[in-house]
């Protein structure tokens, strides 16, 4: 491989991902670098998505039994996540607090980053289908 194509490989997959606004999956990443690129593999799309968050150039959104999701958007802000179409979106709050990590600290703990996804429906989910309940988990009614 040489480096040329290596780098012209980083900057699709890069530029995917920021052009994006729907928090792609590895694999969403691949089909569209796919278009621009169409001979590069899977293996690279993944090596390349982790080599740009470890230099910091894009986040990884981990949510839990979901595939992990990319985000280009580095200043620190939360994401809401609709349980019915699974839009995550970002939420950007001038007022987002600091996390108090004392307790952590004093215990041993060292925090590098935290996270917070807000989960429910969104405005368009709301507006299909209003007779739904809203935040019913269903599971507990078994």
């Amino acid at each position: 491989m040489t480096t040329a194509r290596h780098t012209r490989q980083l900057a699709a997959v890069l530029e995917v991902v920021g052009d994006a606004d729907d928090h792609p999956t590895a694999e969403d990443v691949y089909t569209r670098v796919r278009c621009r690129l169409p001979r590069v593999s899977l293996g690279t799309v993944y090596r390349n998505l982790q080599k740009l968050v470890a230099q910091q150039r894009l986040r990884v959104v981990q949510l839990p039994h979901r595939a992990a999701r990319y985000d280009s958007m580095l200043q620190p802000h939360d994401h809401f996540l609709c349980e019915r179409c699974g839009t995550l979106t970002d939420w950007v709050r001038e007022d987002r607090p600091q996390l108090d990590s004392s307790a952590l600290d004093q215990a041993g703990y060292l925090v590098h980053a935290h996270s917070l996804t807000l989960y429910g429906v969104c405005p368009d989910c709301r507006a299909a289908a209003p007779h739904r309940g809203v935040g019913r988990d269903r599971r507990r009614h078994r």
